[in-house]
């Protein structure tokens, strides 16, 4: 099964908090880059209610099996929201945008070369010429990445309505082509019922993150390595770059 057919699961791992570091650093971008703004691949929409309730107002829609959210901050007064459906590597809306980003690694589901630059293009297109793109992937870790992909490793154990679920994992890493598949389990403490769901993740290495940005016609202005804002080192567990057109 795919993780994405059953939300609920996403959530249980992903979803943070409205006082996270996460959602803070996102609104920050808000406030310094201003409206309208575009998220891609936004999910369940867990990041539009939060925002809508610290007054942006975001309208949620689908973009096979990635999402987007567009709207309007006028401070305590939200302006007019839109809907958009469509392929976030390729769509054409009638608006351009002072911010567009992809947060939750979101990007890492463009798995080939031609995803990647269609989905730059169409970012290209949209935004305004002092708009920002802010995207956020993680790190990537070889030894992560190269662990043995026989043995699960233990991801959470995560509290529901209908009790605890262990969370467990195995991964099997393609150097060839940079994509982690991903194979989540997850098991009722109590019947030991389990589901399995799949997913694939490309991986970016920093330089080659950097390379790309600039091959498709942006400027990285900041990269940081985490949602605090400090400046990127090896050790950092995120990538997140704010670029601008060049």
């Amino acid at each position: 099964m795919n993780l994405y057919e059953h939300t609920w699961l996403y959530d249980l791992v992903y979803d943070k908090p409205a006082d996270s570091e996460q959602i803070a650093f996102y609104e920050r971008c808000l406030r310094r880059y201003g409206s309208p703004v575009l998220e891609l691949a936004g999910g369940c929409g867990n990041d539009f209610i939060t925002f809508a309730e610290n007054g942006a107002e975001f309208s949620p829609s689908g973009f096979d099996g990635v999402k987007a959210f567009s709207g309007k901050n006028n401070g305590n007064n939200p302006g007019e929201t839109k809907h958009f459906e469509g392929d976030m590597r390729s769509f054409d809306l009638e608006d351009k945008f002072a911010l567009i980003f992809a947060a939750r690694n979101s990007f890492q589901h463009l798995l080939t070369p031609e995803d990647i630059e269609s989905t730059f293009d169409s970012v290209r297109r949209h935004l305004k010429p002092v708009g920002k793109f802010v995207v956020e992937v993680g790190n990537p870790s070889l030894e992560s990445l190269l662990r043995d992909p026989c043995e699960r490793y233990f991801v959470g154990e995560y509290q529901t309505e209908f009790g605890a679920l262990i969370v467990s994992e195995n991964v099997r890493y393609d150097n060839a082509t940079q994509i982690n598949k991903i194979d989540r389990h997850y098991r009722h403490q109590l019947n030991s019922e389990e589901k399995t769901v799949s997913f694939f993740m490309r991986q970016f290495f920093p330089q080659e993150l950097d390379s790309l940005f600039r091959r498709n016609g942006f400027r990285v202005e900041r990269k940081f390595g985490d949602f605090d804002e400090s400046e990127f080192s090896s050790l950092s567990p995120k990538q997140i770059i704010v670029a601008a057109l060049a």
